[in-house]
């Protein structure tokens, strides 16, 4: 191969485009210590390194910034967002709040935020799903257990929580079933 083919891969190796057998050759051809080959690389890797010393930075306007984003978001679908300040807290019980981040009418789940406050209970109830819980922050009993930040909890279909307290108050991520046997 000439050596103006090793050079123009070269550039591509430093631009990190070269792929599959081209690189495996390349490699090769390094390997056998190509001393212009190697300065062509580096001196490349130096100019690319450049670019953005060379360009002026602009900031758009936050409301630009926000449609661009939002018009991202739009064309990927398949991803579902909610950021901290979106959705709605719903009171679930005294002292206990909900903030619904999917609900699934076909399995008949749910998965939410649910925030205590610091000495609120929740009524006790039977599992109709299993449930599973994270502790994101704060702490919460499930009857005698305390589960503290970053602890996990699932209960199974037919399970019975009783107790459910947080004195400290806690915030928590739950996946349930929409509706449970709610006990006296």
């Amino acid at each position: 191969m000439a050596h103006k083919r090793w050079r123009d891969m070269a550039e591509s190796y430093a631009l990190g485009i070269l792929e599959g057998e081209e690189l495996n050759k390349f490699h090769a051809h390094l390997a056998a210590d190509c001393s212009v080959c190697k300065s062509h690389i580096s001196k490349t890797a130096e100019a690319l390194a450049l670019i953005p010393t060379l360009l002026e930075p602009i900031t758009p306007a936050s409301s630009l910034k926000r449609r661009v984003l939002d018009q991202i978001e739009a064309e990927h679908a398949a991803y579902v967002f909610t950021r901290a300040e979106e959705g709605r807290w719903r009171p679930i019980g005294a002292g206990v709040d909900a903030k619904i981040l999917r609900m699934d009418g076909t399995q008949q789940r749910v998965t939410a935020l649910v925030r205590m406050t610091p000495g609120s209970r929740y009524s006790n109830h039977r599992h109709t799903q299993t449930e599973e819980i994270f502790v994101l922050e704060g702490s919460c009993y499930f009857g005698a257990r305390l589960l503290r930040q970053g602890d996990y909890h699932r209960a199974e279909v037919g399970s019975i929580h009783v107790d459910m307290r947080s004195d400290e108050g806690s915030l928590m991520l739950i996946m349930a079933a929409l509706h449970n046997e709610m006990l006296t």
